[in-house]
């Protein structure tokens, strides 16, 4: 069947619902069914979510043959956890027939080659697919079809339930012992961890790795304990020199660095008015109508970037 833009698209790939593009705007004005995250109760209180080993995550988690774990790229090339977790599942566990559902896989993933070669990892959806592992998915090396989203498409996919996680890996620079988990603190810093915030919340397990354990509660979280199924504490989740690469490389574009301060002037608006209505609250009991200056913010800001530092 030809798409929209004139290109053939072979029948056995339209299965499941699937449908080749019908041009822009087709879909506008659908409704989509979004799918309920299956949650696990815990009625007893737990002290720490801390586990051993990656292996002793995975059984904890109930992995088995055939499952779809995700991960997220915020590491960039510098990732190391989609390897370890990788290395465990097939290596120590003895695992195959996965599907690796990532946000986007690169050269530091160039090992999970290996794997699709040998039928150990035989499906693959994300947003891009760089390096060895995109030479073997290209050469048809991968038992079925590799499905490619948009950043968008990816969680609106998991949402609607056309993605169904099994487990979901999320790669912390900083976690506490429950799994709160952000993406600044450590050592391995990368900022937002926005990617792998639909993963945790629709995975049926979620398993936090990260090479900087702080004290309770790591807030504000990106992911949050309550949907944190375990915590694994390694000596390294990646190498933050190779962080700056790919799509979140430096510029030196002038077009790219002035889209880049005005983003950094609105966050600035966004903080300083979201810090403006704290201070209003704590002090509308005395002054109900006080003013909160900006200076006064900026001087919050500070010290708390102080702080962190």
């Amino acid at each position: 069947m030809k798409n929209a833009v004139g290109r053939d698209i072979p029948d056995f790939l339209l299965t499941g619902g699937k449908e080749v593009y019908q041009g822009k705007n087709y879909m506008d004005g659908r409704y989509v069914q979004k799918t309920a995250p299956r949650t696990r109760i815990y009625e007893k209180p737990q002290e720490s979510k801390i586990v051993a080993t990656l292996a002793d995550a995975l059984r904890a988690c109930g992995a088995k043959d055939g499952m779809t774990f995700s991960f997220h790229h915020h590491l960039r090339n510098g990732d190391f956890v989609v390897n370890m977790v990788m290395k465990a599942a097939i290596e120590e566990l003895g695992l195959r027939d996965l599907t690796i559902a990532a946000t986007s896989l690169g050269e530091a993933h160039d090992p999970i080659a290996d794997y699709i070669e040998e039928g150990k990892v035989v499906g693959i959806q994300t947003s891009g697919i760089r390096g060895r592992m995109g030479e073997v998915v290209s050469h048809g090396k991968l038992k079925t079809p590799a499905i490619i989203r948009s950043h968008g498409g990816r969680p609106r996919a998991i949402e609607a339930g056309e993605v169904h996680i099994d487990i979901a890996f999320v790669a912390a620079p900083t976690s506490d012992c429950v799994g709160n988990c952000r993406g600044i603190g450590g050592k391995s810093n990368c900022g937002s961890l926005g990617y792998a915030m639909t993963d945790a919340k629709y995975a049926d397990h979620v398993v936090v790795v990260t090479d900087c354990l702080v004290d309770f509660p790591n807030m504000p979280a990106s992911v949050e304990a309550i949907d944190v199924d375990a915590v694994v504490v390694v000596d390294s989740i990646g190498n933050p020199k190779k962080i700056a690469s790919a799509a979140a490389r430096i510029s030196q574009n002038p077009r790219d660095l002035m889209m880049a301060e005005n983003v950094a002037k609105v966050i600035d608006i966004i903080w300083i008015r979201r810090a403006q209505e704290q201070l209003h609250y704590k002090r509308r009991k005395v002054e109900y109508h006080s003013v909160i200056s900006v200076n006064e913010i900026l001087k919050i800001r500070k010290a708390r970037v102080i702080r962190h530092k």
